[in-house]
């Protein structure tokens, strides 16, 4: 694996720029598009991996209740992003989830580290497969190359 250029660094958090506000905007739709067709999300933590767009849309709607009257924010940060192949990136980052309700109390979620590929189809990237696992586990997941 090798590193990538700035201008790939760039987009790469462009496009998570752009994925992570059609989540906190709760457009689930619009959110699993920016997954390939057969996009696989696993969280490791718990057990769960759906895997294709239409599953993603199905367990995403049954979490809403739990973000309904609250404005939700994903903050990531420590991007680790190195070429796996043509038109692949693996993609490693920490996540951390807020929840403000209308008089403006934040709660907050566990840390989350995250693994992805993401591939290039016809000049866009797209998640090909992310693994979410949650901070405080017994097994470190942080990895450094």
């Amino acid at each position: 694996m090798s590193r990538v250029s700035v201008e790939v660094h760039i987009e790469v958090q462009t496009f998570y720029a752009q994925q992570m506000r059609l989540l906190d905007a709760l457009d689930i739709e619009g959110y699993v598009q920016t997954f390939t067709e057969d996009g696989i999300t696993d969280h490791a933590h718990r057990g769960e991996k759906v895997e294709g767009r239409a599953a993603m849309i199905a367990g995403a709607n049954a979490a809403l209740p739990r973000y309904q009257g609250v404005a939700v924010r994903h903050w990531n940060d420590h991007y680790l992003i190195e070429e796996a192949g043509e038109n692949t990136l693996n993609v490693t980052y920490c996540s951390l989830v807020t929840r403000t309700d209308a008089e403006g109390k934040v709660t907050f979620e566990p840390t989350f580290f995250i693994e992805d590929v993401l591939v290039r189809v016809d000049g866009r990237l797209y998640t090909k497969s992310r693994t979410v696992h949650r901070d405080g586990q017994a097994k470190p997941v942080a990895r450094a190359s």
